[in-house]
């Protein structure tokens, strides 16, 4: 059996218009020593085929196939099944430039240290036109205050030890939206990040990504994680008190916005609570209270027989 440095996992569900480009990207590579896994998320296109094709005659790639049950959950199928001691999870969507892996192997070889590198992504088009103002600056070191305030960590832009995997575990499989944001975030507590800042891969926003539907799931599933972190798993042992209840303020405010613009005032109202708890002196939360309390009677009254 080939010996591979690195194990690239592709979760990919409905892909079949885009798995050849990454395939293509990871093939392209100027280091060799990798092997990819591509997790067929019980797709109903032709992803499975496309994949079967693209394994044939290349040995280091292997295709799986499995029930739908969402990207962490093909994620960790392939995370189990990989057999190279440094690990990446790279989108079905997502490229990598041809010098990604080995200037990542290079900085990880001069920071022994360190078990994880990652670089910042460049966001394009499904036409390759590059996005402006959707970038976040990227940060090295202990991260976890910064990811409690904002996710600038891509899963398709870093390259981790197995160790890391074996020390913090898995995506968690209850987040079908930002699983990423809650896997870094936890990693965070216990391992430093290092950093080459310089785009070295790329991700393609699609019209989807940005649709309303998907943005409040998102902030909901993201207002959730934040909380569950700071209240249950040592967040308030390792992060400072005050940027920590503001920034819980903040998105439990946003997530009950979102709610009450798509007309659900009763699930509005219980994230807005949240965000008078963390921060009393909301005073546009306490508006949107009153806002969705009215809204609600409204919407009870509709309901009525």
């Amino acid at each position: 059996m080939a010996e591979w440095n690195t194990s690239v996992v592709v979760p990919a569900y409905n892909a079949a218009w885009c798995i050849r480009d990454v395939v293509r990207s990871v093939q392209s590579q100027t280091r060799e020593d990798w092997e990819m896994i591509l997790v067929d998320d019980g797709s109903t296109d032709d992803t499975w085929a496309v994949m079967q094709e693209l394994s044939a005659g290349d040995e280091r790639i292997r295709p799986l196939h499995f029930d739908n049950g969402g990207t962490p959950v093909a994620i960790n199928r392939g995370l189990k099944v990989a057999r190279g001691q440094w690990l990446a999870v790279v989108g079905a969507d997502d490229q990598w430039y041809p010098s990604m892996l080995e200037r990542c192997m290079e900085f990880l070889a001069a920071h022994p240290g360190l078990s994880i590198v990652y670089t910042p992504m460049v966001p394009v088009t499904r036409d390759n036109e590059v996005i402006e103002g959707h970038s976040k600056p990227c940060h090295r070191g202990w991260l976890t205050e910064k990811l409690f305030q904002s996710i600038f960590i891509h899963d398709s832009s870093a390259i981790f030890h197995r160790r890391v995997y074996e020390t913090c575990g898995g995506f968690d499989e209850a987040m079908r939206v930002g699983s990423g944001h809650e896997f870094w975030l936890r990693v965070s507590t216990k391992f430093e990040f290092g950093l080459i800042d310089e785009p070295l891969a790329q991700r393609t926003w699609t019209p989807t990504s940005l649709t309303r539907s998907n943005r409040s799931r998102g902030r909901q599933f993201k207002t959730d994680m934040l909380n569950r972190f700071y209240c249950e798993q040592g967040g308030k042992d390792i992060l400072e008190a005050g940027p920590a209840l503001r920034r819980l303020s903040h998105v439990s405010y946003k997530a009950g916005r979102l709610l009450l613009a798509e007309g659900d005032p009763r699930q509005a109202r219980r994230y807005l609570a949240k965000a008078v708890k963390y921060r009393p002196t909301h005073l546009r939360a306490w508006a949107a209270i009153i806002a969705a309390t009215v809204a609600g009677l409204f919407t009870g009254k509709k309901k009525s027989p």
